[in-house]
């Protein structure tokens, strides 16, 4: 067998008819054969695999422990060949069998719940992962997943479809009784702990790249790879930090202890973005797109409109 597997779909056929009819001759017969192709086959694809698949000496054939395993496994691949056959003929695919969607995890905390009842009827199947964010790109081009919904356009790479989802600004966050200006950075940091996310996270790299162009250098002492943890941090009145709107709804509003302030630098901003590798799932990217801006709209902006109600006109929730 000249295959990486040592078999093909049509040498399980052979395999799977010859063991059901009980003989070569019968299988043969079945599938318009000759007996010396079914034997051969069977011969190829025994040694291909380095394993007894029959029982020789009875009559009907009987298979082998390893036989056996062979044989259920390839009925169920041969049923599965053929409903995808059949669908594709009839043209029934507009429903996907699974998709792989790997999300943020801020977003997956404002409509992950939600978002997941509007995948459920565009698929069968379906898994959601979250983690950083240049994980999701890697996972995409590789093909582990199918869509990610990311701060990673990746912008240099073709044969990719995008579709803006939210763009965000980036505020300064400090704890709640902090009553000090909070318009100079570098003052801030003589006063408390930058809290910082992680350098290889797109968020903490976004930050650090902006911080640099601003000429601002502020300790690096400490580093936190969780959303909650960092504003948890700050709450707590450990330090002040740089994040965006999203993020301090993931980590909740209504309790965090702290005070929300433009950025006192040039301001900059988070963009996330739908991507998906393009003509691949139809409709269905541009679809998921429209239905998290939609989600957006509802909680996560009505929970600023009540507790930072100036950030609100800041945000970007369309296609544009």
């Amino acid at each position: 067998m000249r295959n990486g597997f040592g078999f093909d779909l049509r040498s399980m056929e052979i395999f799977v008819e010859t063991l059901e009819r009980g003989s070569q001759s019968a299988a043969a017969d079945h599938l318009g054969l000759t007996q010396s192709s079914v034997s051969h086959c069977l011969a190829t694809l025994e040694e291909a695999l380095g394993l007894a698949l029959f029982e020789r000496r009875s009559r009907p054939l009987e298979p082998t422990s390893a036989g056996r395993f062979f044989y259920d496994r390839a009925r169920r691949l041969l049923s599965d060949a053929r409903d995808t056959r059949r669908e594709l003929i009839c043209g029934a695919f507009g429903q996907l069998h699974q998709m792989r969607l790997a999300l943020v995890d801020s977003l997956a905390t404002a409509v992950g719940r939600p978002l997941i009842e509007v995948i459920r009827r565009h698929t069968r199947d379906y898994t959601l992962t979250t983690g950083l964010s240049h994980m999701h790109g890697h996972s995409l081009l590789t093909r582990h997943v199918d869509v990610i919904i990311s701060d990673d356009r990746l912008e240099n790479y073709d044969g990719l479809e995008r579709h803006a989802v939210l763009r965000e600004p980036f505020v300064l966050v400090l704890p709640r009784d902090w009553q000090g200006p909070a318009n100079n950075l570098r003052w801030l940091s003589r006063q408390l702990e930058f809290i910082r996310y992680v350098p290889h996270s797109l968020i903490g790299q976004a930050i650090e790249r902006h911080l640099r162009l601003a000429n601002v250098e502020l300790s690096a002492r400490i580093h936190l790879d969780n959303t909650c943890a960092l504003l948890k941090t700050v709450s707590d009145g450990t330090g002040f930090t740089i994040t965006t709107p999203l993020c301090l709804y993931q980590a909740g509003l209504d309790h965090l202890q702290v005070r929300v302030e433009p950025l006192p630098v040039a301001p900059l901003e988070r963009e996330l973005t739908l991507v998906a590798r393009r003509d691949e799932l139809g409709g269905l990217p541009s679809q998921l797109a429209r239905d998290a801006r939609r989600l957006l709209r509802g909680a996560f902006v009505e929970e600023l409109e009540t507790y930072l109600p100036w950030m609100v006109p800041q945000l970007s929730l369309s296609d544009g």
